[in-house]
């Protein structure tokens, strides 16, 4: 039976909105409604936003916030596939139903997943499988030289979102700078992939969960696509 890849991952999501002046004057009441409804235990309030934690000094796991003008949720190294859009959609629909203020019309909707791909190889070998795969001997003739580094950049369009494909090897070590949280496999070699989704358009706050949901369940299809392409 082949061993399961190991894939650390984070991910954020943010929804902005149009300024509400409202917030500003509810802040101590939102903190309190959030944590009441058992979401976070700890919560502290800055100028123009609350953020949330899951732990007293920093967040392990679950992270959130609440401003003027945006709301999002942030998940470190989740334990599962579904942790992090059933925790964020848990979360949105909590915020819609507060009743010290009115969430007002929405501008965006981000849905951001940066992740690594610990790997037993050596950064050389990486970096040369996805120089090979991703140009072709025609391209490569053309740029020449000896190659030290390579990175993807990749902006598309798939179904109902813009996407910001970034990513490339990491040396070992390398990946702690990348993520807000810590692991042991950090100090591996690997692959590195950031996939950040977005709509501005037709935005509905009872749509957010179901795009939610579609941009986390294509990024994951697309980071195993892509590391099994790479034969990672």
């Amino acid at each position: 039976m082949k061993k399961e890849k190991t894939i650390l991952a984070e991910h954020v999501f943010e929804v902005r909105h149009v300024a509400s002046g409202t917030f500003l004057d509810v802040r101590g009441y939102v903190a309190d409604y959030i944590k009441e409804c058992g979401l976070f235990p700890h919560w502290n309030i800055d100028a123009n936003i609350v953020n949330f934690r899951d732990q007293e000094k920093k967040a392990k796991t679950d992270a959130a916030f609440i401003s003027y003008k945006s709301a999002g949720y942030i998940v470190f190294d989740a334990p599962t596939k579904n942790y992090f859009p059933d925790k964020s959609i848990k979360f949105w629909k909590i915020l819609n139903e507060n009743n010290h203020y009115k969430i007002s019309e929405l501008l965006r909707i981000g849905i951001r997943t940066k992740a690594f791909f610990p790997l037993d190889k050596s950064f050389e070998e990486i970096r040369d499988t996805i120089y090979a795969k991703f140009y072709t001997k025609e391209s490569q003739a053309l740029i020449g030289g000896s190659l030290d580094d390579i990175q993807l950049i990749i902006d598309y369009e798939e179904e109902e979102f813009k996407v910001f494909l970034r990513g490339g090897p990491l040396k070992k070590g390398e990946a702690a700078k990348y993520f807000n949280f810590e692991s042991e496999e950090f100090k591996n070699t690997g692959l590195f992939l950031d996939l950040d989704f977005f709509k501005k358009e037709a935005l509905n706050h009872k749509d957010i969960p179901q795009l939610l949901n579609t941009a986390v369940d294509i990024s994951w299809k697309k980071l195993e696509t892509i590391a099994r392409g790479l034969d990672f």
